[in-house]
Order: C-alpha cells, then structure tokens, then sequence
C-alpha cells in the first residue's frame, strides 16, 4: 500500500528543461554559448591538486564569505549600504526561490504571477501549500505588466509578487517607475525582482534594495558567467531578511566546487565582457534576419521570443529537431499561447543554421 502524499502536489505539474540530444544544436536553455571561462576550469583543477579543495570536508564558511565579496565588488556602483549581510548563496536561482517561498508563503497566502514567465514561480508556491494568482501581461503588445491591474489583485492574503526582467520567456524588462509603484503601494507585500539575465539588458533595479524593505534581486551564475552545471546563485536582500534566510536555507546548499568556480567567474571579467558582447551582436543578427519571415520580439536576454504563427509552435518544434536544432516549445509557459518559441542566442554559425532551418519552415 501506498503512503498517502500532499493532496496540493496533485496541482503541481513537473518541470520539464531543454532536451539534450547528443549532435544536436541545443539553444532551448538559455545557456552561455562560450561555456565557463578557462580560468575557472583551471582553477578549480588546480585548487584540487594542490589541497586546498578538498572534497571530502564540507564547504568551508571562509570561502562563502569570500565568494559574497567578490559578489559586493560585482554588483558595485550605487551599493554603498550593502554589506555582506545584503547577499544570500543558494543552489542556483531555484535554490534561493525555494527558500524564500518557504520563508513567505503558507497554506493560506498567495503569490501574483505576471505570466507568461519562469513556471518555477508557481511550482515552489504550490509545493509550499500557497496559491499563486496569475495576472496576464499585455499579450501580443509587449508583453507588459498591467501595474494598476496587478496592484489591485492584492489583498491581505498577497505574500508575493515574482517579476522576471527581463523576463522568461519574452525578453522584456519592466521599467524602474512601475517596479517603485508596485513596491510604494504594497509595502506589506515581498516583491521578487528576477535578473537572471540582466548581465544582457541595459539596466538593472538593483539600487531598490537599499531603498525599500519588502523588494530582493535575484541573480544566477548560470547564465552569462557559464556556469549551469554547477548551480550557484544569490539574491541581495533586505537585511533584515537575512536571518530568516540563514533559518530555512539547506546548509551547505552550493558545494565547495561550485564556490571556487563563481569566484574565479567574477575576477575573469575578460570572458564576462566577450560573453555578453557576443549575445548582443549575435542576438541583433536573430532579430533582423528571423523577423523576415516570423515576427520576432525585442530582447533584453540571450534569446529571442517569436510567433511562428499560422504555424503552431510545436510543429515548428518538432521541425527543427529533425533538422537537428533544439529551441523552446513555449506552449507550456502559462498564458503564452500555441504558436511561439524561445530560441537561444548562439554562436554566429548556429545562428546561421537556425535562420536557414526557419526560413525554409516559412515558405
């Protein structure tokens, strides 16, 4: 016989990450086209050799203070006020989401999700026995957020309110005037302000951590420093949420692998620049040539949003993954419809490939 499970886990449906196919083109998951910086790999190899990573002791307290340094040296201008105490590590972007859902949300509250965006959201508020409330985006416009709409679904139940920006997976950032709005006229409400791609975007809401207390940023390291494999990623918090965080947080959530490898991504800022300069060219180049024959959305992220319609998105799925390219299927994004795809910025001559592929869809 069975053990009897949550009956709220029913409601929840599986994530489900960019396939892997081996000799395909993978641009579903939004990952660094240049992989992690060399310095890192040798790095951590070296550190390893020489004992001072040693994998059989637990990560060492001094190298997570070292690695919330270097994120203070990072995150840098305008960040006077913030001090160590400002920066929570988790197991990538998930791990630090989770925790603070757990820290916010119980069988009662509820949580506003501008959709379509990140499904990660409303899994963790379910799996936390909450209730996540969906508020539409301006569809088919720019995608952006309806303030006066979002702002009126609150009520004293609203623990949460998750913002992407530039969000996933339309590309879009949401301007510093409306996030200052929602934050000024729910102070009771934690407003989690998503930037996992902002290394690519031209600006950053930063600064409103040391303005407001109900607001946090969240960052990855799996993105523009390369470092998916490995899962670090922080979030810069009002400070007088860091003692709930250290509370609920797994101990020793990012491994002691993983910190080496962030710090030594942060000091590399050679390979961050070619990185994100590599996006930037490469996403413009998507952009002018797919818009030919699809209409293709601004970005802010490394990758690009685009209807593919009168043709449905997984047609087109499924037609490029016998052509050996994998992209995103957005049908599965709540609210995003059946006839877009997410495409990877990738290198020059990947991007060749899949504006060739897609051309000869179209016709």
């Amino acid at each position: 016989m069975r053990v009897p499970v949550r009956s709220s886990l029913e409601r929840i449906e599986e994530y489900k990450p960019g396939k892997l196919v081996k000799g395909a083109i993978k641009l579903s998951s939004n990952e660094n086209p240049l992989g992690p910086s060399p310095k890192v790999i040798r790095e951590i190899v070296e550190s390893i050799g020489e004992g001072k990573l040693n994998l059989s002791v637990y990560p060492w307290e001094r190298k997570e203070e070292e690695l919330k340094d270097e994120i203070l040296r990072y995150i840098g201008v305008g960040t006077a006020r913030k001090r160590k105490e400002n920066i929570a590590i988790g197991a990538g972007v998930d791990g630090v989401l989770d925790t603070l859902v757990q820290i916010f949300i119980a069988n009662d509250a509820e949580a506003l999700i501008p959709v379509p965006t990140f499904s990660l959201y409303e899994s963790l508020v379910k799996i936390a026995g909450g209730t996540p409330r969906y508020i539409k985006r301006k569809w088919g416009e720019d995608f952006s957020i309806p303030v006066e709409g979002l702002i009126s679904a609150c009520n004293e139940k609203t623990k949460m309110i998750f913002i992407s920006s530039p969000n996933n997976p339309t590309g879009n950032c949401i301007p510093e005037d409306e996030v200052r709005e929602i934050i000024e006229l729910v102070p009771e409400v934690m407003v989690v302000i998503d930037e996992a791609y902002v290394e690519f975007a031209d600006s950053s809401l930063l600064n409103l951590v040391t303005e407001y207390e109900n607001v946090l940023v969240l960052r990855t390291f799996s993105k523009a420093f390369g470092l998916a494999g490995l899962r670090v990623g922080f979030a810069v918090i009002p400070e007088w949420l860091a003692i709930y965080y250290n509370k609920v947080s797994i101990p020793f959530s990012v491994n002691s692998v993983a910190i080496t490898a962030a710090i030594a991504a942060l000091r590399d800022k050679e390979h961050l620049r070619r990185s994100i300069e590599l996006v930037k060219r490469e996403r413009q180049f998507l952009i002018e040539n797919l818009q030919r024959f699809f209409e293709v959305y601004p970005s802010e992220a490394n990758f690009v949003f685009v209807n593919v319609s009168p043709a449905k998105s997984s047609e087109v799925y499924d037609a490029l993954m016998k052509k050996g390219i994998i992209v995103r299927d957005c049908s599965s994004f709540r609210g995003a419809g059946d006839s877009f795809i997410r495409i990877t910025v990738g290198t020059r001559e990947q991007n060749e490939k899949v504006v060739g592929a897609l051309k000869g869809i179209s016709l």
